[in-house]
């Protein structure tokens, strides 16, 4: 009975209809409990009391009110007495009124920096998951491929053995026992050798893979394939490995890195970048010297390899060396065919035999060495034969040529100048067709002449039927030979001719300028310029640079005084990156003749002038450039972080007067200075008996100025201790001047002091400009970088100035002038006119 009332019961509510308000208010009520947190706004934003939990009390009569807030609610309802007796007030009572929902605005700029950051940690994580570089992550680095002896993988929990095909993961210490030595290899397939008690570990940051050598030695042998640079590190040592196979040992003293094949750069912190190339060393280490280069890779179990690849290499640098250079020319037959508007002449030995004695004798040494062999093959200019290609041209063509090859440019009128013009003399036929059947594609609009006697080649017809009618008829009259320029050129044939690059200034400048103003004053009388390289010596060669003057040398360009002692090099080390020094004449003069030139342009400068002279305190020609000396000396000397070591010396005559002009100019910015330029703070300091004075900026409190005075000299660098060192070195004697590598760079010649000098030794900053240019911009640049140290001497002569240096200068090498650069074909250059 009971059974069927129950089913009356329920077959009754199954029946049941109910009204469809009912039914959208328990939706209301079950949509609002599961999705209010999400998209109701809630009444309050943040619960700070009392006040704010009976805000709550109608959301909560209601049951709009969150699960989450609902149950916050009913907990503090419990042990609050005051809002309990408000919430059975509202029971009981009217409605209290609502409070009134705002919806918080979002700023755009904020929902669009949080989708920014989403967007940038979603790639950084995926990157950093792909490279393992993650927290937690431990992806693999390298494999072990041979142990001989014991081989040790190190942890905190303390040590394992490992063997033959083991992996190596991120951040592992491997270490090897005595006696032993153990290969492993990155991903990227460079080998890593470790000799015996040595200790490495890998890994991977965002800038690469790093192998660091705690201690012991290892061999970095790269991979065959163009692999990525990872960094050998030890210690403050950093060497970047691409392409060199190089030995590391690092010991109790330091580091000594010794390359075998092909090249890398050595970087120390705080101190200068050292490029070495195979056969060289870089002993990093306070007194450790360099050691023999096969007992740095004698340990090794591919020592019989290195050591013959060294030996190879040797033998071949000593026999390229003896390749006798081209025989110096005394006179020039080519000149006399040229037309009398030649206003740029250059000229180059004939290097076909040097080229083709020194591929002879690397052909024969890479067919008697296999190791020789196996390393040229390894390199890029073998693999795509691109440097094959050239010399073959190279040398196919020179065979028909005499001893020189001419260029010339021609002038024919204002700004308008013809294409270049080559020239050589014929010694034996057959060159008209080889070049028919050898001339490159991009060549074919090249206009050539092959006489009995003479060659020439333009991309301008008319200049080559000129040189084929001259050839006819005999060399003109009023050709080139009889200009005044040719007779400045005829100078250096006097003394021997090697490269020769003669530019005629008084005619390009007078036809490339519209109005006096665009040239500075004093070159208005500007003759010549020539650049010049010969040998001097079987090894050694010089390259010279000389601007004359018609008439002397006036305004700018006689602000360069004669050739002087350099007291203020003295301040200068052996350990310079840079080091730029000048003796001028008279700086009054200059200042006076400055003022006047400006003046001259500008006839309101002798107003402002005095307005400035007046707003400053002080006379820019009696209270400054009076007070100084023309010897002067800017360095880059020490550690280039985190404040360059820079240091300035100065010969000064008043040193008294100098310091109140400072102070004075100090006063005057600190009066007049705008509020957010800061404040500068003189003051003086005594240190070893000598009187430091320091300017610093309020805004730069990390930036100082320190000077003092030694000696007839100001002083200035950018902290105590630099001012320090340079007053000891010069004290001791160690300066650059004195030093042999210095003493190596000086040209010969018959002047007994500079006018003004440059020394560079700092490779790595030039090349990191480089390569942030074009590559077409980028030559010069990677030429001082890769130079090595370098000295330039300048001479300031009475009608000319003179610039000399030791091997290149300015990017005049057989590179530019022969064409070898690019490895394209003469012809192919002169038709592109890129020479």
């Amino acid at each position: 009975m009971k059974r069927q009332k129950l089913d009356e019961a329920i077959d009754a509510l199954r029946r049941e209809q109910p009204e469809e308000s009912t039914v959208r208010d328990a939706a209301r009520r079950v949509f609002r409990h599961v999705f209010d947190s999400a998209y109701s706004p809630e009444v309050v934003d943040r619960i700070r009391g009392c006040a704010d939990f009976e805000a709550l009390i109608p959301a909560y009569l209601d049951r709009s009110l969150s699960a989450a807030r609902t149950s916050l609610f009913e907990d503090h309802i419990s042990r609050c007495v005051e809002c309990r007796r408000a919430l059975q007030e509202a029971r009981r009572g009217p409605q209290m009124p609502k409070v009134e929902v705002r919806a918080r605005r979002r700023n755009p700029l904020l929902t669009w920096g949080l989708a920014a950051a989403l967007a940038a940690g979603i790639v950084l994580g995926v990157t950093g998951a792909f490279n393992g570089l993650l927290p937690g992550q431990h992806a693999v680095r390298a494999s072990v491929v041979t142990v001989e002896g014991t081989l040790y993988r190190m942890n905190e929990m303390g040590s394992s053995l490992l063997k033959a095909g083991s992996l190596i993961r991120n951040a592992e210490e491997l270490r090897t026992g005595k006696g032993s030595r153990a290969i492993f290899q990155l991903l990227d397939g460079a080998k890593i050798e470790m000799g015996e008690r040595s200790d490495v570990s890998i890994s991977r940051g965002w800038g690469g893979t790093s192998v660091e050598v705690e201690r012991g030695r290892v061999i970095v042998q790269p991979a065959d394939t163009n692999q990525k640079a990872f960094l050998l590190a030890a210690g403050d040592l950093r060497v970047p490995v691409k392409n060199a196979v190089l030995a590391l040992d690092r010991g109790t003293k330091g580091a000594r890195v010794t390359v075998a094949q092909g090249s890398t750069r050595v970087e120390r912190r705080g101190e200068r970048t050292v490029d070495l190339t195979a056969g060289q060393q870089f002993p990093a280490a306070y007194r450790l010297q360099n050691a023999s280069l096969e007992n740095e890779f004698a340990w090794s179990s591919n020592a019989d390899h290195y050591r013959a690849l060294l030996q190879e290499l040797k033998t071949l640098q000593k026999e390229l060396q003896a390749i006798p250079s081209p025989q110096l020319r005394y006179s020039s037959n080519l000149a006399q065919y040229l037309p009398s508007n030649t206003v740029i002449y250059a000229a180059i030995p004939n290097l076909g035999g040097t080229i083709s004695e020194a591929r002879k004798i690397f052909e024969q040494r890479l067919n008697e060495s296999e190791v020789l062999r196996e390393w040229w093959q390894q390199q890029p200019a073998a693999r795509s034969g691109e440097f094959d290609r050239a010399l073959n041209q190279i040398s196919a063509i020179s065979e028909y040529l005499g001893n020189e090859i001419v260029f010339a440019v021609t002038s024919n009128g204002p700004r308008q100048y013809g294409a270049p013009l080559f020239l050589a003399e014929v010694q034996r036929p057959g060159l008209e067709n080889y070049l028919q059947q050898n001339m490159p594609p991009n060549a074919k609009e090249l206009s050539i002449f092959t006489g009995d006697r003479i060659v020439a080649a333009s991309s301008d017809a008319s200049q080559v039927a000129a040189i084929r009618q001259a050839v006819a008829q005999g060399a003109p009259a009023a050709g080139f030979t009889s200009t005044p320029f040719y007779q400045r050129v005829q100078q250096s044939y006097g003394i021997g001719a090697g490269y020769l690059l003669a530019v005629d200034m008084e005619q390009t400048v007078a036809k490339s300028v519209t109005t006096p103003k665009e040239i500075p004053p004093g070159f208005n009388n500007v003759q010549y310029l020539l650049l010049e390289r010969r040998p001097v010596a079987p090894s050694d060669t010089e390259t010279r640079a000389a601007l004359s003057f018609t008439g002397g040398r006036q305004g700018v360009a006689s602000w360069l005084g004669t050739p002087g002692p350099m007291g203020s090099l003295d301040f200068v080390s052996p350990d310079a990156n840079l080091a730029a020094s000048v003796i001028m004449k008279n700086p009054l003069d200059v200042m006076k003749e400055f003022l006047g030139y400006a003046s001259q342009r500008d006839a309101g400068t002798a107003g402002h002038l005095n307005d400035l002279e007046q707003h400053l305190g002080v006379k820019l020609t009696d209270d400054i450039a009076a007070l100084f000396g023309g010897d002067a000396t800017f360095a880059i000397d020490g550690p280039l972080v985190p404040v360059p070591s820079w240091k300035l010396a100065v010969e000064v005559y008043d040193p008294v007067r100098l310091n109140t002009t400072i102070q004075t100019l100090v006063d005057h910015f600190n009066q007049t200075a705008p509020e957010n330029a800061g404040k500068l703070d003189w003051k003086q300091e005594e240190a070893n008996s000598r009187t430091f004075y320091i300017v610093r900026n309020s805004k730069l409190p990390d930036v100082s100025v320190y000077y003092t005075f030694v000696d007839g000299f100001l002083l200035a660098g950018p902290n105590q201790q630099v001012l320090l060192q340079a007053i000891q070195n010069r004290a001791n004697g160690y300066t650059l001047a004195n030093s042999q590598m210095f003493k190596d760079q000086l040209p010969a010649d018959n002047f007994l002091n500079c006018s003004a000098l440059l020394w560079h030794n700092a490779g790595k900053n030039v090349q990191e400009l480089a390569n942030q240019l074009k590559s077409d911009k980028r030559s010069l640049l990677t030429l001082v970088a890769n130079s090595g140290p370098g000295l330039i001497c300048v001479y300031g002569e009475p009608d000319r100035i003179v610039a000399a240096t030791k091997g290149d200068f300015l990017g005049f090498n057989l590179s530019t002038l022969a064409g070898l650069g690019g490895g394209e074909s003469l012809p192919a250059l002169m038709a592109s006119r890129k020479i």
